[in-house]
């Protein structure tokens, strides 16, 4: 992973968010930033563009899939590579996900290492 690397983590659990973050700072990432709402994430992504967005599917409020909608939708927000990570293997969630936007689904428990994997090949 580049050492210019950007992230941005948004999920409702911290402890979720500590791990993530620690895997993305042990990877190289210059920047990890996070967020515990959608609406947080949307207003840390408009005012520094985060190059790779780490997002969880369920939270109170907004949404994994309205976020990603919400990304895609408004160039303030730039063109970052998005990762949905979801404690639900559902088909639906999935489709849904990608056609809001999201670059790669991954479904908890994410392990460091496919982490890290999944985020190179996006990367590439």
């Amino acid at each position: 992973m580049g050492g210019d690397l950007d992230v941005l983590i948004v999920d409702d659990h911290e402890a979720m968010r500590v791990m993530l973050a620690r895997v993305m700072a042990s990877a190289g990432a210059k920047r990890v930033r996070e967020a515990s709402r959608g609406e947080l994430g949307l207003e840390m992504q408009a005012e520094a563009p985060a190059h790779l967005i780490l997002v969880d599917s369920g939270m109170p409020g907004m949404d994994g899939v309205s976020f990603i909608s919400a990304v895609r939708s408004d160039a303030r927000y730039g063109a970052p590579c998005i990762v949905m990570i979801t404690g639900h293997d559902n088909a639906e969630l999935n489709e849904a996900a990608h056609a809001a936007g999201a670059n790669a689904v991954m479904v908890k428990p994410v392990s460091p290492r496919a982490l890290i994997s999944k985020v190179q090949d996006l990367l590439r």
